[in-house]
């Protein structure tokens, strides 16, 4: 069993070997291929600004049992990740939360995407994004900025106080002090990014 991180930022990934697959056969719930280690390059602004979003993912990442919810962007290049464990839910759209699954127990406003089964799915968000380029592109250790056409904003702010509370603790999702989102933020060729 894996044990969730105590920040939720995560630096270390592997990601299947494209030539040296697994046989379907033979997988279970394992890789596609024979994991290799990923460390991705810091994000360059300039190679994102100007591209388009083609498809929007609040699932990239696994630990074989599951996933930590990273979220993912596929631009022409590959796939801008966000590897924050549960990233949905420390993201706002033009203000609004994109993940809140308990915004209902709080009297919160509905999130962007209001339910994460896929058979239930509830998304606002994609259609807001979708065929949109990246005007501008900005990161920091604690913050992120992704600017789209028409002014619309995808964020991450140092501040915590517009994220939803971690519901078992009842603490807020905060950063810790080593944290850094410019290792955390990056482009990959997959979203099956192992953790």
């Amino acid at each position: 069993m894996v044990a969730l991180p105590m920040t939720g930022v995560i630096y270390d990934y592997q990601i299947p070997n494209s030539a040296k697959p697994i046989p379907e056969s033979e997988r279970v719930l394992g890789p596609s291929g024979e994991l290799i280690d990923f460390s991705p390059d810091p994000i360059i602004p300039n190679a994102i600004i100007g591209q388009t979003i083609l498809e929007l993912s609040p699932y990239v990442g696994t630990y074989g049992m599951g996933g930590p919810g990273f979220f993912g962007l596929r631009l022409e290049d590959g796939w801008l990740v966000i590897a924050i464990w549960g990233a949905s839910e420390w993201m706002t759209a033009m203000g609004r939360n994109i993940g809140d699954a308990f915004h209902d127990n709080y009297g919160r406003r509905k999130p962007w995407i209001a339910d994460w089964r896929p058979e239930e799915e509830d998304d606002e968000l994609s259609k807001n994004l979708l065929g949109r380029q990246i005007t501008n592109f900005e990161i920091s250790q604690k913050s992120l900025c992704i600017m789209l056409e028409s002014e619309f904003d995808i964020t991450i702010k140092e501040d915590g106080k517009t994220r939803p509370i971690l519901e078992g603790s009842k603490q807020p999702r905060s950063f810790q002090e080593n944290d850094d989102l410019r290792k955390a933020v990056f482009l990959s060729p997959t979203t099956e990014i192992w953790v």
